[in-house]
């Protein structure tokens, strides 16, 4: 008979075969079976070595950008890492691919678990990283960047190796990617490879070390490509990709603190109008967005109105989300003149510059939040626009998408978000960031009119006050895509690991995938991290609820949220699980809340991550947790009120079909 644990079986695979009634169990075995034995889960102890590799202690090879976006490929780059508690002299170690040989300065050292990159070109490698290398090797290009001496290395699209050796010519570390071979003695295994997201050739991808969530340094050295972040091996540290840009070694950790600080949760759209527009009008020096869109007309009627008092305004928005009405928006914007016609309002755009070889950071910039003066901070689910924040006269009753923002003047979560502000809209170091008005479609057409209809009165406001709690002490906890959303042991995932028998656990999302990975896939080969918590809480004795949208949803896609019920709900007769999906305020759920209560405890986690691959390994995304038991129930009931307008709870009609199906 076989013993299913979450420490010998793959948890969705495990499930599959209990679910199996007696008329397809042999079956379900065959199936089950093949799949657990073939499948990884993190943790795993790695299989012994079938060749006499000798992993570095010392300095290891932690990342290689191999294939630039940029012409000529001038910024190619290696980058090393002192994994050791001591200082580390390097002058004379090499670097080669086996045709190239460069050396470094006699004088260079490497500081206890110090990281350094080294680079073909210093001036091409910050155009695309926003930093200068710690050495270059191409050739001098910038004074105050030493220089390495030999010959650069040419390192090859299709495969090559990078072998770093000391100065006694004895191998330290060596790392083959895609068709690149290194000695049985140095390497074991396949090579490295890029992980293929949102990618064909996945030009501009970084292939980079897994690194242990509490210190941030490399997981153990084994000589093999499961070492490295994009094995496809492993779903839990694997399968990742970084890009030049990106703050990982900054951000890796996500920002904690324990304080007295105030707190305010908004629903949209029954109150999230005026609570954001009621924030704006309170500054006195600045205001800085970073935001999808933003072609609210009557919130940026409020910020020119802020701009008009003297009040800097800088935002931060996606290109690929402007329409003409967001041109309109930013015009306003940057027309506006403070009390002293002074210009203080400014409007820049994340966006690609193919002409010029430039590629922004991340897929899409999607998170949403707000700094106030710097003292205040609104961060939430929803995009600046009509649906989430209707101006209308609510008396009557409104429309839009169900939401939230919280508004706190915690200092650690001010912090933190001011810190990626200020990373994200850097065009003095960043060339993906621009201003508006440096292209000739950034301005709205000859007499455009901006529209100001927006709500309604089909959905009867149920939340028109927001929350404020009446506790004074919170822990908080700031999460961000994609350099720290999936951690197991904190983050979201962490949060979600803590519910046990008698929890509840309530997730509200626009949407949730099924699986991640290819849309051929499933979820043993490419599970939802997400999704799969939900289902280990429930299977720890947690009583789960999922409501996800239904006004987007394409029900006949393999990983619309319809399908995601089907699946959640196949487990129903075996765990306190359910799913719906629904649309409670008349524009969709748009909200990207999982709310914990963990004993008398309560959890809110709330922000802009949804529930695909690429929203927490590409996107710039944001959300907070906050422990408040008084702002659980808040939530609860919101959730609970949406959960009850929400009739339709989809189940498979075949339970064995459903479960063989998503074999591979």
């Amino acid at each position: 008979m076989l013993h299913c644990t979450a420490a010998t079986f793959h948890p969705v695979s495990c499930t599959a075969i209990k679910m199996l009634n007696p008329r397809v169990f042999t079956l379900g075995i065959l199936i089950g079976a093949s799949l657990l034995f073939s499948s990884s889960r993190a943790g795993a102890a790695p299989a012994p070595h079938s060749a006499p590799s000798t992993p570095s202690n010392t300095v290891l090879i932690t990342a290689i950008y191999f294939d630039p976006f940029v012409t000529g490929e001038a910024s190619e780059a290696i980058q090393l890492q002192n994994v050791s508690e001591l200082p580390l002299a390097i002058g004379g170690w090499k670097l080669t691919d086996n045709e190239g040989t460069i050396v470094f300065p006699l004088n260079s050292t490497l500081s206890p678990h110090q990281k350094i990159w080294v680079s073909k070109s210093a001036s091409a490698f910050r155009q695309e990283f926003g930093i200068y290398p710690a050495y270059e090797y191409g050739g001098n290009t910038v004074d105050a960047v030493p220089d390495m001496t030999g010959t650069a290395p040419s390192l090859d699209n299709n495969g090559d190796e990078v072998i770093l050796k000391d100065a006694a010519d004895q191998s330290v570390d060596a790392v083959p990617y895609r068709s690149g071979v290194v000695a049985s003695t140095e390497w074991d295994g396949a090579s490295v490879n890029t992980y293929a997201l949102g990618c064909t050739t996945c030009s501009g991808q970084i292939l980079y070390r897994k690194m242990r969530e509490s210190d941030g340094l490399p997981v153990a050295d084994t000589d093999r490509a499961s070492d490295w972040a994009q094995d496809t091996g492993d779903n839990y540290l694997g399968k990742r990709v970084q890009s030049p840009g990106w703050d990982v070694d900054e951000f890796f950790q996500t920002a904690k603190g324990t304080e007295t600080a105030s707190l305010k949760y908004c629903v949209a759209p029954d109150n999230l109008f005026d609570c954001y527009r009621d924030e704006i009008l309170k500054a006195t020096t600045s205001v800085e967005i970073e935001a999808y869109s933003l072609n609210n007309a009557s919130i940026v009627d409020v910020l020119t109105r802020t701009i008009a008092s003297g009040v800097g305004v800088r935002i931060l928005l996606d290109d690929g989300a402007l329409d003409d009405q967001g041109r309109w928006a930013c015009e306003q914007i940057e027309k506006a003149r403070g009390s002293s016609n002074q210009y203080h309002g400014e409007c820049w755009f994340m966006d690609s510059k193919p002409q010029a070889h430039v590629t922004r950071r991340y897929s899409n910039l999607h998170g949403k939040w707000t700094i106030v003066d710097g003292t205040a901070l609104l961060v939430g689910s929803e995009n600046l626009g009509d649906d989430a924040m209707p101006s209308d006269n609510k008396s009557d009753g409104t429309a839009g998408t169900r939401g939230g923002y919280l508004i706190t003047d915690s200092p650690t979560l001010i912090a933190r978000a001011q810190a990626i502000f200020d990373r994200d809209l850097d065009p003095a170091n960043h060339a993906d960031v621009r201003r508006w008005g440096t292209n000739t479609d950034d301005f709205p057409p000859l007499g455009f009119v901006p529209s100001y209809v927006n709500g309604g009165n089909t959905y009867v406001v149920q939340f028109a006050n927001p929350f404020t709690a009446t506790e004074t002490q919170f822990s908080f906890e700031m999460v961000q895509c994609p350099e720290n959303c999936l951690r197991m042991s904190d983050a979201l995932l962490g949060m979600v690991a803590q519910a046990g028998a008698g929890d509840t656990l309530l997730v509200e999302q626009l949407y949730e995938y099924k699986y991640w990975g290819a849309g051929s896939s499933n979820a043993v080969a490419d599970p939802n991290l997400r999704l799969e918590a939900y289902l280990d809480a429930a299977r720890r004795g947690a009583h789960v609820k999922i409501l996800l949208d239904s006004f987007y949803d394409s029900f006949s896609d393999p990983r619309s949220n319809y399908q995601t019920c089907v699946y959640v709900n196949s487990h129903s007769a075996y765990y306190s699980i359910k799913c719906k999906v629904g649309n409670p305020a008349g524009h969709g759920i748009h909200m990207k809340l999982v709310a914990l209560k963990h004993g008398s405890a309560g959890f809110v986690h709330l922000g802009s991550i949804n529930g695909s691959e690429t929203s927490s390994k590409l996107n710039r995304e944001l959300a907070t947790q906050v422990e408040s038991a008084s702002a659980y129930n808040y939530w609860e009931q919101v959730f609970n009120y949406d959960w009850s307008v929400s009739p339709l709870s989809p189940h498979a009609i075949f339970l064995p079909l459903t479960i063989i199906k998503d074999a591979p």
